[in-house]
């Protein structure tokens, strides 16, 4: 008689032992794989990694191949940072693997901290990690021993490719070298390299007149929020090509200096090769400034006149009572200031006793904290404000010849070659003196000069040298102004052209208007032009 036979499947996850005729169950094998860039060599290390380790966990009748954990092109400094990384710490967790294999240390983490701490949970878990290079189990004794080691070896070796990637930017910096981020930054285009390997730009004049378009609104006294809302109506998209302007976009192009055609290099700096983070550099590293490195988008003028209306515009807001800001809503909005206590004046309308509603304009001190605070300050109507600048306009614009000559000299604008060759002369004056204090201090060092004639001299030269200096900042102060002059002229030879209407647009009235103080107990307002003048009318 033929004996009956026993068929057993053998499942998947078992090894059949033909010893003792059980099961023995098979472990739980994953590897991880990583290189830090995509260069195409490591992307051939890369591929070779993933096939190799497929190929040996599944040939091996103990292992159940769980699977290949794959981190291409990303930094080892931070696991949180390698997605793939993580997911196989979560299957760890959740019980799906049992042991991981990886290539080398230096794959798994250049962080010490990181590597001890998940090789320690991985291992009170039950789970091992090998390292084939290095021929370490954890699970095995003194594996940590030899992993804290070799972990702090892989984690110094970060911060020697650190400090020679910071080196490499610091010379790039005193060379001048500067990339623009074309595709976030609005106004330039990349066209290529230089024979030196440097790329070439030039300007995208669509996007560059949007540039200019801000800058322009802005120096007129438009809000960012407004500059925003116009862009959006007008249907200009931004560099990403959304709809909506963000405040901070808008921000960011009015405070880029790169629109210069120059620039800062080094604004921000990495403190630790771990960390990742970047910070802004207020002192930390070398600052550099590099000029006519690309084509500029607007000129120094322009960025000057914007730095001045972002200067106006936080003194406004220093001055304004509570939760101020600087606001562009209604024609009069952040030019009005109490002549009494020096506050900024805030619009409210008030119902009359025949129930018209009347707009007026009140000092914010005494409507925040009561009258006892401004006892001499009483609300102005509107109309009465408005008309009284209609009329300062109308004198200005009347009487123009007469006026041109208190703004020449004012503004300098008649001295601005004269007053270039100061400060030349100036600028030279000060490397002589940084000159001769530093050949006293050769002479100190070889016994040529006593302590006490080296400090005199030094005290003198230090006294010149901050006259000179004070002396340099009032020149730059009326270069300032002329070009504020020289613009305020074109936009007042504009404006004096249109009707009264068109004349009390709010952008018209913030490029002409510095300021309207309003003194109420005496019944005037003392209206300053942006160039100079001063109108004082009856209210």
């Amino acid at each position: 008689m033929t004996p009956r036979r026993t068929v057993r499947e053998i499942p998947s996850s078992m090894v059949f032992d033909l010893g003792t005729l059980t099961e023995v169950k098979k472990t739980k094998v994953a590897a991880y794989a990583r290189v830090s860039t995509e260069k195409e060599e490591q992307e051939d290390s890369f591929e070779r990694q993933v096939a190799y380790y497929t190929t040996k966990i599944q040939s091996n009748m103990e292992w159940e191949f769980v699977g290949i954990y794959a981190d291409p092109g990303i930094t080892g400094t931070r696991a949180e940072k390698r997605p793939e990384f993580m997911r196989m710490i979560a299957d760890c967790r959740a019980g799906k693997i049992e042991k991981v294999l990886v290539k080398s240390i230096s794959r798994f983490a250049r962080n010490t901290v990181d590597s001890l701490n998940y090789i320690r949970e991985l291992r009170d878990l039950g789970i091992s990690v090998c390292f084939e290079n290095e021929n370490i189990d954890t699970m095995t004794p003194g594996g940590e021993v030899l992993i804290t080691i070799l972990s702090a070896m892989a984690e110094q070796e970060s911060r020697t490719m650190s400090t020679n990637i910071k080196w490499s930017y610091q010379k790039k910096f005193q060379n001048g070298e500067v990339v623009l981020n074309t595709g976030l930054m609005l106004g330039y285009k990349k066209v290529g390299q230089d024979e030196d390997g440097h790329f070439i730009y030039e300007i995208d004049e669509t996007e560059a007149e949007i540039v200019r378009r801000i800058y322009r609104e802005y120096i007129s006294g438009v809000t960012i929020t407004q500059i925003c809302k116009g862009l959006q109506r007008d249907g200009i998209l931004t560099k990403l090509g959304k709809c909506e302007w963000r405040h901070s976009v808008v921000r960011s192009i009015l405070t880029n200096e790169k629109y210069t055609g120059n620039a800062i290099l080094g604004k921000t700096f990495k403190p630790d090769v771990l960390t990742k983070y970047r910070q802004k550099n207020t002192g930390q590293a070398p600052k550099y400034y590099a000029e006519g490195t690309h084509p500029a988008i607007i000129d120094k003028e322009m960025w000057d006149l914007a730095r001045r209306e972002e200067k106006r515009r936080l003194e406004f807001k220093e001055r304004t009572v509570g939760a101020g800001r600087y606001s562009s809503k209604y024609a009069l909005s952040g030019l009005l200031i109490c002549g009494h206590c020096g506050h900024t004046m805030r619009r409210q309308v008030r119902t009359m006793g025949t129930g018209k509603k009347v707009a007026s304009w009140g000092c914010t001190l005494r409507i925040e904290n009561g009258r006892q605070h401004c006892t001499e300050s009483r609300n102005v109507n509107e109309d009465v404000l408005i008309e009284a600048y209609l009329k300062a306009l109308n004198k200005v614009a009347g009487s123009m010849d007469d006026y041109l000559h208190m703004i020449s000299e004012n503004c300098s604008m008649i001295m601005k070659p004269k007053l270039k060759r100061e400060l030349a002369d100036i600028e030279q004056e000060i490397i002589d003196i940084q000159e001769e204090v530093l050949a006293l201090h050769k002479q100190k060092q070889q016994g040529l000069l006593a302590p006490a004639e080296f400090n005199k001299r030094v005290a003198d030269h230090k006294e010149r040298m901050e006259k000179l200096q004070e002396r340099q900042r009032q020149i730059y102060e009326k270069q300032g102004n002329t070009l504020a002059v020289e613009y305020w002229l074109n936009q007042f030879q504009d404006a004096t052209e249109r009707k009264d209407e068109a004349a009390m647009e709010p952008t018209v009235i913030k490029t002409l208007v510095e300021k309207i103080v309003v003194d109420n107990q005496r019944r005037i307002v003392d209206i300053h032009f942006k160039c100079g003048v001063i109108i004082t009318e009856t209210i």
